[in-house]
């Protein structure tokens, strides 16, 4: 029984090594691990209902905002001259 437990054990940490391969996360993307680890961290600490992170959500959505405007009044614009174009082809009978 024992050698069948300890079967089961490695059998499922070779899968886990195989799915999560951490090392290999660690070795292509190490800020991106340490970042992602900080993260969870903060998170299970407690600190995601906190003062703290409602400013930097407040910082992190305004940088994006301001990042996406650009964008969003091209595509804005070109909706809006799409519709107009629309509307004048049906005013005109075409």
């Amino acid at each position: 029984m024992k050698k069948a437990t300890d079967n089961i054990v490695c059998a499922v940490k070779d899968v886990l090594a195989d799915v999560i391969d951490i090392q290999d996360r660690v070795d292509r993307n190490p800020y991106g691990v340490a970042a992602a680890a900080f993260g969870v961290g903060f998170v299970l600490g407690g600190g995601l209902f906190s003062q703290l992170s409602a400013r930097v959500l407040g910082a992190v959505l305004r940088a994006g905002l301001l990042a996406a405007l650009p964008r969003l009044e091209q595509e804005l614009g070109c909706a809006c001259r799409e519709a107009k174009a629309a509307d004048s082809a049906v005013g005109k009978g075409e």
